[in-house]
């Protein structure tokens, strides 16, 4: 969802007569909290892979250390135009996993229809990671509840996140003000 974000951002920009090499010379602070967050996401993944044991709480502590560097970046920056909209989403997602005891609500009848009745079953007892079951769920409005397409289950945070990711690369992309390389120059009266 974020890559189509970040894709769809690029075209908007090109539509607005942006330039892409706007993106390298974009300045954020603390980069490393989000290149951190993205290694403990990929770690995440790899776990998920079955290469560790399920009943660790390393899972629920990476993803919670990883919504915390992404959430310290953009707050970092909140300063660059709509920056506070990835952050709105991204608050919204900690706000449901926290709410759930390190979880997300996850519409059973939506994984019924996409998945089968193998991964209701599964839900309903309870036994995939990161994800109880939307009808006993607090704040399950917020949860995974959003069906795109025929195997993409979101939530109102994650639209929120994608939506403020387009409109900060369209919006780079289409600063005059941030330099590229190509069109530096110097004053004329620097060598008088």
């Amino acid at each position: 969802m974020f890559l189509e974000a970040l894709i769809l951002g690029i075209i908007i920009g090109f539509i607005r007569r942006g330039d892409i090499s706007r993106l390298a010379y974009a300045q954020f602070s603390f980069k490393p909290f989000i290149y951190t967050s993205v290694l403990l996401y990929i770690a995440i993944m790899i776990m998920n892979l079955g290469l560790f044991n399920y009943s660790s709480s390393l899972y629920s502590i990476f993803l919670l250390l990883s919504y915390i560097f992404t959430g310290m970046f953009l707050i970092a920056n909140i300063s660059t135009k709509f920056m506070a909209v990835p952050l709105i989403g991204l608050c919204l997602n900690v706000l449901v996993f926290l709410a759930n005891g390190f979880k997300f609500p996850l519409s059973s009848e939506t994984v019924a229809k996409l998945y089968g009745t193998e991964m209701y079953e599964l839900l309903i007892s309870g036994k995939i990671l990161f994800f109880t079951s939307a009808e006993e769920a607090s704040l399950s409005f917020l949860g995974n509840i959003i069906t795109i397409g025929n195997k993409i289950i979101i939530s109102i945070g994650d639209i929120i996140v994608a939506i403020g990711v387009v409109l900060i690369v369209q919006n780079v992309m289409s600063d005059k003000f941030i330099q590229n390389r190509s069109k530096i120059t110097f004053s004329k009266d620097i060598f008088k």
